[in-house]
């Protein structure tokens, strides 16, 4: 039976969603001399594929030396952060848009307004202007994004919903509850979700929060909100399904991060899954292997006090240039490079259909209309994004995301009930804001 994955049903209601080395601005500049590129994450067809386009970028500038490194995605904190202490920190760093506040208010990366000279008006023509405004902050641009991922989807197997006498996905955390438990199956739990202390498992859990009206941190009073209603029913939901029956062990949870979890779905071995809008495309699903994809039902009722949002993005594979970069002439011809059409293509389809473009001329690509036609009719008709705001972002994000997370896995866990733990992150990530900001 062929894989009826219906790209149409995946977004069908999202068509609703919606300095120390710095020089003067000026005329571009030839690039010559050593240039190091440090990019973290991306799919196997995009890792392959950016190592192979640095190749047309080296025969354009023939005297730039690129040392060009790749490292997992969910090392780049602790990475970029050893790296600008020891002065090591690549001349370009391409990471996620999240990191952009606090790298800035760090000091480690520096405005590209400053250095970019007239290429500004290019990269503005050429990209999307609510991807491109996603490398903002305090009114500049530090980073020039090449795409970006939303939170939060759910993974259905189509013919496991069918069995369980369903005939249209979840749409409320309830409904979610119902159909996990009729989907379970002895070897089979209805649902799977990523509960480790990854970056991307706690982005996904957020997304689902945040629908609820919560918020992680309130930048208008400086208080960390972890405990807030909007997040703590948000956990009590994965505490729920747990408790249903519906999940695999809670150990398995926390030690099974987001790619892991697409191989149990991909594997039969689980009947759905939480992940971010790319679900299972960057691995795939064997042939036989009928599922759609849907954005995270909502809650019945919200309960959080902030603004519930549609969805939450973030540009995963930004480029930034260090504030101690050695060779700023040739990192923005590198940007530079990169913003050209023939690299946004990338993302429309060929080879690159798992992320959202940010490159105006990827929305004309037929491999992306193909794959994903309800992201380009949401595009064309102005309504992709809205109702979405960022990922959380901001100076001590990582302190508060590092709390988030430990909360997660202390309730998975059973260890401690979502208020307990999500109360004791708060006071826990409060005291590393605080000192942050002295």
């Amino acid at each position: 039976m062929p894989n009826v994955f219906n790209r149409r049903e995946f977004l069908s209601a999202t068509t609703a969603l919606g300095a120390a080395a710095m020089i003067p601005a000026g005329p571009a500049q030839a690039a010559s001399g050593e240039l190091s590129v440090w990019k973290f994450g991306g799919t196997t067809a995009e890792v392959e594929t950016w190592a192979a386009r640095n190749d047309g970028f080296t025969a354009a500038n023939p005297d730039v030396g690129l040392n060009y490194s790749y490292f997992n995605g969910q090392i780049r904190r602790q990475k970029l952060l050893a790296g600008f202490q020891t002065n090591r920190l690549a001349d370009v760093v391409i990471a996620f848009g999240q990191d952009i506040p606090e790298f800035a208010g760090f000091g480690m990366i520096q405005p590209l307004d400053d250095i970019a000279g007239d290429r500004m008006a290019g990269w503005k023509e050429r990209l999307v202007p609510e991807v491109m405004a996603s490398g903002m902050h305090d009114g500049k641009l530090y980073g020039l994004p090449t795409y970006v991922d939303m939170a939060s989807f759910l993974a259905i197997n189509t013919d496991a919903m069918a069995e369980a006498g369903f005939d249209r996905p979840p749409e409320t955390w309830s409904e979610v509850r119902e159909y996990a438990k009729a989907m379970t199956k002895p070897d089979r739990p209805g649902i799977a979700f990523p509960a480790t202390t990854a970056p991307v498992d706690i982005n996904i859990f957020e997304g689902i929060a945040y629908a609820n009206g919560g918020r992680v941190f309130d930048e208008s009073t400086g208080k960390v909100t972890l405990n807030g209603p909007g997040m703590t029913d948000a956990l009590q939901l994965y505490v729920d399904l747990i408790a249903d029956g519906s999940t695999p062990p809670p150990t398995s949870l926390t030690e099974t991060f987001f790619r892991d979890t697409a191989q149990l779905f991909a594997q039969g071995r689980s009947a759905m899954w939480i992940g971010l809008s790319w679900l299972n495309t960057p691995w795939g699903t064997p042939e036989g292997l009928n599922w759609t994809g849907v954005p995270f039902p909502r809650p019945d009722t919200v309960t959080g006090k902030f603004p519930p949002v549609s969805a939450i993005m973030d540009p995963t594979a930004i480029l930034m240039v260090s504030s101690r970069a050695k060779n700023p002439e040739a990192a923005v011809e590198y940007i530079d490079f990169w913003s050209q059409n023939d690299q946004l293509k990338i993302w429309g389809g060929n080879p690159e259909i798992a992320r959202i473009p940010a490159g105006k001329v990827a929305w004309g690509e037929a491999g992306l209309a193909e794959a994903w036609p309800n992201w380009v009719s949401s595009y064309e008709a102005g309504t992709l994004f809205q109702g979405a705001e960022p990922m959380p972002r901001f100076i001590g994000v990582s302190a508060v995301e590092n709390a988030l997370g430990t909360a997660l896995q202390e309730a998975v866990l059973g260890q401690k009930t979502a208020q307990q733990a999500l109360d004791d992150a708060t006071a826990a990530a409060q005291a590393q804001i605080d000192l942050l900001r002295g």
